[in-house]
């Protein structure tokens, strides 16, 4: 029997078409069907796969975009339904927006909190050269002198902080979206940290924001030459005498520091007040104190006990005589002072309750 039709392969395995042949080559087109089918079943499984991946990233990233939606094929009208709305809404304009902004105003701001910290530490360290030269002309022991000197501290937040700080700014040249990406992710960790309201957070965002905390001060005594004769990193060790004179002397630098200026020799608030004064000093430290006081150039007025007064004579203007009866009635009486021989014109006289204030 001749062929009724041409072969439907070149395939040499598939016999001509004939009657005989039908059911053998039927088979071999099924079973070549089958496997094209197979084939066309995996790839149609890696895609799934592939978009179903997809939907979890988007799921995972974004979950309250999400909505609750699983990240399978049954789902896939309502994310593409997301999708279509998201290019309606123009995110390709507010991607390109988002990256602009991120690199412009980021690196401004960055830069200019990194700046402002670096500068705050050096205004401290230049006030302390104001102190420094105030503390020179103040003898701190025969023929010795102190100087405080700033040192960073070195704490771990601080470190990690500013190690932030750098690697959001090391992305500033990069254009690709991935650096863009990682940069948001640092920024976005920072800010949250830096506006949370925990206690954990708050704590942190005060030891890193506040450049006090950043740097520790150390005094060094020095003599005529130079020569480093002790170091005070506190008080411990020390004398009750020396602790006395190293806290006094630390007081008025600290006044000094708070209250002086850059360009200010004197502080721009110059009274101090002291309530009972020296009750339990001896006259050497009284002495002393009070002229570390007087070289930073503050204005004394001192309430003290009767014992003390013809110490603190030489150190002030005028003085006048309190006298408290029953605890319940005060008096005041004002005392002349002799410029001349810096002495009290008064006879002292003892009594309970009795105070000389002095200035």
């Amino acid at each position: 029997m001749t062929g009724i039709g041409s072969p439907v392969s070149t395939d040499s395995s598939i016999k001509a078409l004939e009657l005989a042949t039908l059911p053998t080559i039927t088979l071999q087109v099924e079973r070549g069907i089958n496997k094209e089918k197979e084939k066309l079943e995996e790839r149609i499984h890696e895609h799934k796969k592939v978009i179903e991946r997809q939907f979890q990233i988007f799921v995972t990233n974004w979950p309250a975009e999400a909505g609750g939606l699983d990240p399978t094929m049954a789902s896939a009208d309502d994310f593409f339904a997301k999708l279509k709305r998201l290019e309606q809404d123009g995110l390709p304009e507010f991607e390109e927006r988002f990256l602009r902004l991120l690199r412009e105003q980021s690196d401004q701001n960055l830069t200019r909190l990194s700046t402002q910290l670096d500068q705050e530490r050096k205004a401290i360290r230049d006030r302390m050269d104001v102190v420094n030269d105030s503390l020179e002309t103040a003898p701190f022991g025969p023929g010795t002198h102190l100087v405080i000197d700033t040192q960073d501290r070195m704490l771990k937040e601080v470190l990690e902080f500013k190690q932030s700080l750098k690697k959001a700014l090391s992305y500033s040249f990069s254009q690709d979206k991935e650096s863009a990406e990682v940069r948001f992710k640092v920024l976005n960790d920072l800010v949250k940290q830096l506006s949370s309201q925990e206690t954990i957070d708050r704590n942190w965002r005060a030891v890193v924001l506040d450049v006090r905390q950043h740097v520790e001060f150390v005094a060094r005594e020095l003599d005529e030459s130079g020569l480093e004769i002790e170091v005070y990193r506190s008080g411990a060790g020390k004398s009750g005498g020396q602790r006395q004179k190293l806290a006094a002397t630390c007081l008025a630098a600290a006044l000094r520091y708070q209250l002086g200026g850059h360009d200010r020799t004197m502080p721009s608030y110059s009274t101090v007040v002291l309530d009972e004064a020296f009750d339990k000093a001896d006259a050497e430290f009284t002495a002393m104190a009070m002229n570390i006081f007087k070289t930073f150039g503050f204005q004394m007025i001192v309430a003290t006990p009767l014992k003390s007064v013809m110490t603190l004579e030489p150190f002030i203007g005028g003085a006048c005589f309190i006298h408290i009866k029953d605890r319940k009635f005060s008096a005041a009486i004002p005392i002349d002072y002799d410029d001349d021989t810096q002495r009290l014109k008064w006879k002292p006289e003892d009594g309970d309750g009795q105070e000389t204030a002095a200035a």
